[in-house]
């Protein structure tokens, strides 16, 4: 019982809580990453292609790829024929079929 009480004390020490929905984070930078990221609309990345804004890099140049002309990928299945122009749509397509 020792070692439950020592590690219940040591994770309500060295964790932080969101006030504005109860989340649990290992850090204070882990915390001001949440509150960021699902609790304020900034959108500091803007696409030059279009109108849209983005709340990281990463989304950002996701979503720059969806502006491609091509399809760059394809359904392997014989017969189906399908293309999307990001790797995800075509992993969804094939969850679905």
């Amino acid at each position: 019982y020792r070692t439950e009480s020592i590690f219940l004390l040591s994770f309500l020490v060295n964790h932080v809580t969101c006030a504005l929905c109860d989340t649990v984070c290992t850090s204070v930078s882990s915390l001001k990453a949440h509150i960021r990221f699902r609790h304020c609309d900034d959108r500091p990345f803007h696409c030059h292609l279009c109108d849209n804004g983005f709340k990281n890099a990463y989304d950002l140049h996701k979503h720059v790829e969806t502006h491609n002309d091509s399809d760059a990928y394809s359904c392997d299945v014989e017969g189906c024929g399908f293309t999307s122009r990001t790797l995800r749509t075509l992993t969804q397509h094939y969850k679905r079929a």
